[in-house]
């Protein structure tokens, strides 16, 4: 496995969100906390990009017989 390049940097962050943070992701640091937000926010952009790319491809079938609206 390759190893990851770390940086340091410097933010002003607001300290309510860095604590929300922690108990959503259930960090018990600041940094890993960060890191977990961060690494949520590319998976959704992934998964978006992916669903966007099928959008309107395929048939889906109402077995409920449903109408559309």
């Amino acid at each position: 496995m390759k190893p990851v390049l770390k940086i340091r940097k410097q933010f002003i962050l607001d300290p309510k969100k860095i604590e929300a943070i922690k108990k959503i992701t259930k960090a018990k640091t600041d940094t890993e906390a960060i890191n977990k937000a961060l690494n949520i926010v590319i998976e959704n952009s992934k998964i978006k990009r992916m669903l966007l790319s099928i959008k309107g491809k395929g048939n889906i079938k109402d077995v409920y017989g449903r109408t559309s609206r």
